[in-house]
């Protein structure tokens, strides 16, 4: 296989336009804020306003913004030519111009909004759903987006490490989540995505951060994620307050064995349902410590969440670049959750974890 090198945002709008062609169609427009990012080096903020990348098969493509924006873009791939919008339009006839001679055109159809695409289908061109080509093209990361991912996990580490520090019973739940994706932007971080739960609000992956105080025996299931120089980093640990209960122990020690059982079959050729199955055995062998909510994890890289994802329904082989978390856990209601996650890259001959804090079961001063 070969080597993963550092690629320039010329040469993927070139690999985006061979991967076009190939499919049958004339051109491919990107219009999620990763895809943009990846082709032109710029991330835009998505509000109400159009932002696109066109990319005919034959000749230059076009990175369509409002005019406020239009000095962001002076970096872009000289094969992407900007192009602006004033506030009285809505981008549209712009965009079309820019995809003129074009009538097939593949679209990520997870992200194009769909009055945007009747608008594009009245003047003509026939949208393809064809959003596997732009994510095929993003989830093998090179060696430069590799380093981005491991510098974000870096930066997640010290946050998790300063976060176990500082917890003493009384702290508030949404206060902990605030001052850490504070400290997290002071570092850099473009977005920042604490989840700290406390008690029993941890038996629940995705609770919302109240105004629970810490108190002595509750664990504490603390994931964090954090984007820096365009990359995330996604990591989550857990602690007790004072000695570990039985309970906790024992959910601990499963969810470490699931996650290693993972992290070993997170390997080129694998097949990504493969790598969930290797933890979903053990977590689902013991029932009575608590429930498997969700799959081993997913890719990540200029998105938290991208494909493939590792649930039993993705057949998807891993390929040497793939970035994926791997975060395995048990939920126990009105106990808690335990979930131990890592971000692991997949190499030629085997896998590399990203992250390098150490696992284990963190005591907090009760």
């Amino acid at each position: 296989m070969a080597a993963v090198v550092c690629t320039s945002t010329s040469e993927r709008v070139r690999r985006l336009q061979e991967e076009a062609r190939t499919a049958t169609l004339d051109a491919f427009l990107a219009t999620s804020d990763e895809s943009i990012a990846y082709l032109s080096g710029f991330r835009p903020l998505q509000l109400e306003r159009l932002f696109a990348v066109a990319v005919p098969v034959d000749g230059p493509g076009a990175i369509v913004v409002p005019r406020l924006d239009l000095g962001q873009v002076a970096d872009a791939s000289p094969l992407l030519e900007p192009v602006s919008y004033e506030a009285s339009s809505d981008g549209l006839a712009e965009l079309a111009a820019a995809l003129d001679g074009s009538l097939r055109v593949g679209v990520e159809e997870d992200h194009l909004v769909f009055g945007r695409s009747e608008a594009l289908r009245d003047r003509g061109l026939e949208l393809v759903a064809a959003g596997e080509i732009m994510a095929r093209l993003r989830w093998r990361k090179d060696a430069g987006e590799i380093a981005r991912v491991k510098a974000a996990c870096e930066l997640v580490e010290r946050a998790l490490v300063r976060m176990f520090d500082a917890l003493r019973p009384g702290v508030v739940e949404r206060d902990v989540n605030a001052s850490v994706e504070n400290w997290l932007r002071e570092q850099g971080a473009a977005e920042a995505h604490p989840l700290i739960l406390f008690g029993a609000n941890a038996a629940n992956p995705h609770g919302e951060p109240g105004p629970r105080e810490l108190q002595s025996g509750d664990v504490v299931c603390a994931d964090l994620s954090a984007r820096l120089d365009g990359y995330w980093g996604d990591l989550t640990r857990c602690g007790t307050v004072g000695r570990a209960s039985g309970w906790a122990i024992e959910a601990w020690e499963l969810v470490r064995e699931a996650q290693a059982a993972a992290i070993e079959a997170c390997r080129a050729g694998v097949a990504a349902r493969e790598v969930d199955a290797a933890q979903r055995a053990l977590v689902e062998s013991r029932p009575e410590l608590g429930s498997c909510l969700h799959g081993a994890g997913h890719a990540i890289g200029l998105a938290i969440h991208e494909p493939p994802f590792l649930v039993p329904r993705t057949e998807t082989p891993l390929e040497e670049g793939m970035i994926f978390t791997i975060e395995p856990g048990i939920y126990q209601a009105g106990t808690g959750g335990i979930r131990l996650e890592d971000d692991v890259v997949v190499r030629a001959d085997g896998h590399e974890v990203l992250s390098s804090l150490p696992l284990e079961l963190v005591e907090v001063g009760a």
